[in-house]
């Protein structure tokens, strides 16, 4: 009962959301870096990909891509506006996995309780 697919792609998404805000985190850490190039986190292809196959989500990767965005007088391409707002939506996105790991657990909790 506990090999739950959707416990497994909640758990996958969790990760790359984790990942994806260590990456923004970064990024605006490095805004003044002198040539830092702006990265992101990909991993929704992957695990739609995994899932539509019917594999283990858990087998979807992130991916680190640097962006190719202008830029500034430093070659620094870091936009803190853009990296502030991908953290809020990133944020949002992990409680919203994090929520719904919780119901799934209770789900299963109930189910084995009887109740």
């Amino acid at each position: 009962m506990l090999e739950d697919v959707s416990i497994d792609a909640l758990q996958a998404a969790l990760r790359g959301l984790s990942q994806r805000q260590q990456a923004v985190g970064d990024n605006i850490a490095n805004v003044n870096t002198p040539y830092f190039q702006a990265r992101r986190v990909e991993f929704e292809g992957s695990l739609k990909n995994a899932l539509g196959d019917g594999a283990n989500p858990l087998t979807a990767s992130p991916t680190v891509v640097y962006t190719d965005d202008s830029s500034g007088l430093n070659e620094n391409n870091v936009d803190v506006n853009a990296e502030t707002l991908i953290g809020i939506k990133t944020q949002l996105a992990y409680e919203l996995a994090l929520r719904a790991t919780g119901d799934r657990f209770t789900l299963v909790r109930t189910a084995v309780k009887g109740v």
